[in-house]
């Protein structure tokens, strides 16, 4: 209980260090894959196998911490660049050879990553509306101060309301776990639109 209250106080408390969380990660996850490259790109290996490997010690440095992040279109963006480049490493597949990411992903069987991150955020999300009050009051917590100029800031109250609503669980309570676990991992494997489209993740 203890560290899930303390990873929901830095959910809300991060304010804009999104952007430079994902940033750390992508780092890891470069330095995670440049030690594995040796297996990773092996055609000793099948791509089933590859694809394993990468989504345990790759994805996962990637992702960690991914299920309270409120990332932007510019994050976004770069956790798609970045996930892309090292499928295709392990593909063996260049720009040129004009081969969809959606055909790499089918090949090394893993998810597109803004999927997987859509998933993480509403699995957390359940957890923390089921947790005891104490917990789940942190979310209707009020940021004191006022906005910066411009357009708001992505919320990650606003990134789970645009998941519920892309997994059709806009009728399903956080509460009803079985439900909403189902719910989340048929999300996880809903077609994802390229990048530059307005769906959320």
């Amino acid at each position: 209980m203890h560290k899930l209250y303390a990873h929901t106080v830095f959910m809300f408390s991060a304010g804009g260090g999104c952007g430079h969380a994902i940033a750390a990660r992508c780092c890891a996850a470069w330095g995670g894959f440049a030690k594995l490259l040796p297996v990773l790109a092996s055609e000793h290996i099948s791509f089933g196998t590859r694809g394993k490997v990468f989504i345990a010690c790759v994805r996962s440095a990637m992702l960690h911490g991914s299920a309270t992040w409120a990332p932007g279109a510019s994050d976004l963006l770069r956790l798609r660049r970045d996930d892309r480049a090292m499928i295709r490493w392990i593909c063996g597949a260049k720009l040129e050879d004009e081969i969809s990411s959606a055909v790499l992903h089918q090949r090394l069987d893993v998810d597109e990553i803004t999927a997987v991150l859509r998933t993480r955020r509403l699995g957390w999300c359940g957890r923390v509306r089921r947790a005891a009050s104490c917990v789940g009051s942190i979310a209707r917590l009020g940021v004191p101060g006022a906005g910066g100029r411009g357009r708001p800031g992505v919320t990650w109250s606003a990134c789970v309301r645009d998941g519920m609503t892309v997994c059709g669980l806009d009728g399903v309570g956080p509460l009803d776990g079985n439900s909403w676990g189902a719910g989340v991992r048929r999300c996880q494997v809903l077609p994802t639109p390229e990048s530059g489209t307005t769906a959320a993740p």
